[in-house]
């Protein structure tokens, strides 16, 4: 796996990330962007999860992209709970689509936890998308999600101890969707999933392989 830091601009602010591609192909590869958790509780793009997702993916053939929402690390601007971070999430999606090497026709989208609500929330990252992930969502959020419109391949997968999902009403919710999806409920996992990251990449990794390689 080779690493290089990235830095791109969109609406005028500068956003810094991190490119993870695979050692050894022959090709063009898929590429995945992954979004980090909520930046008022110490998310950034070097999460545990999000390394894990990335690393992973990397290793097994793809591209992926990490970077820091606005008002992280050295990204410029200022949070705005959700509401703008979209912006964000469509120039890394750029970027990684113009990437050497990157099938621009296959590219995936994760978030975990905040980075699922900029995603289900915002039309606007839901076109490029062939495959979406969405780690540890919010009930609220995969509720009011405007991607129950998109018939595209998405996994939604969390802990059994996260108290965030509301795991017993969620089944009318993924109902809704146009077509439902993929859903993975981990026993023994909470929301950070620390020391359980193994779990996590078991099942999303394969998810991207099969819908999106």
């Amino acid at each position: 796996m080779r690493q290089s830091a990235v830095s791109f601009k969109t609406k005028g602010l500068n956003f810094e990330g991190v490119v993870a591609t695979p050692d050894d192909v022959s090709g063009k590869v898929p590429g995945v962007v992954v979004c980090h958790p909520h930046p008022l509780f110490g998310g950034n793009m070097d999460n545990n999860v999000v390394l894990a997702v990335t690393y992973s993916l990397a290793q097994q053939g793809f591209a992926t992209l990490r970077f820091n929402f606005r008002g992280v690390g050295n990204s410029q601007g200022e949070h705005t709970r959700g509401e703008m971070e979209y912006q964000e999430a469509l120039a890394a999606m750029d970027l990684l689509q113009a990437w050497p090497g990157v099938d621009d026709q296959k590219i995936g989208l994760a978030g975990y936890s905040f980075g699922t609500r900029v995603i289900l929330s915002h039309p606007e990252v839901q076109k490029k998308p062939q495959v979406f992930a969405l780690i540890s969502p919010s009930f609220e959020a995969i509720a009011g999600a405007t991607l129950k419109k998109s018939k595209r391949p998405k996994l939604i997968i969390t802990g059994d101890r996260d108290k965030l999902i509301q795991a017993e009403n969620l089944q009318p919710v993924l109902d809704s969707f146009a077509i439902p999806p993929t859903f993975k409920l981990v026993p023994g996992v909470d929301h950070f999933w620390m020391g359980k990251e193994d779990l996590l990449v078991e099942e999303v990794c394969p998810f991207f392989a099969e819908n999106l390689a």
